[in-house]
């Protein structure tokens, strides 16, 4: 089933995508302001599966996931 751009994929990406790091969690603080937890978890999962965005592991504390952006503006997107 191919995943589908809604608006909270655009937020995210207009607000983020020009910040370097971003904690996953900062996003989901974000979208909570939106959607629910879980809801904001699947629109990360749905950005990761269309290939918006990619994680990584931060070097400082392993615990902790950095969200890379593979789009830089919403024009991308388009």
């Amino acid at each position: 089933m191919e995943r589908m751009l809604n608006i909270h994929h655009i937020r995210v990406v207009k607000k983020f995508a020009n910040l370097e790091p971003v904690k996953i969690s900062l996003i989901e603080q974000f979208l909570t302001k939106f959607v629910s937890l879980p809801t904001a978890k699947k629109n990360i999962r749905q950005m990761i599966d269309m290939r918006l965005i990619e994680l990584e592991k931060s070097e400082a504390d392993k615990r902790i996931k950095l969200v890379r952006f593979l789009v830089d503006e919403v024009d991308d997107l388009v």
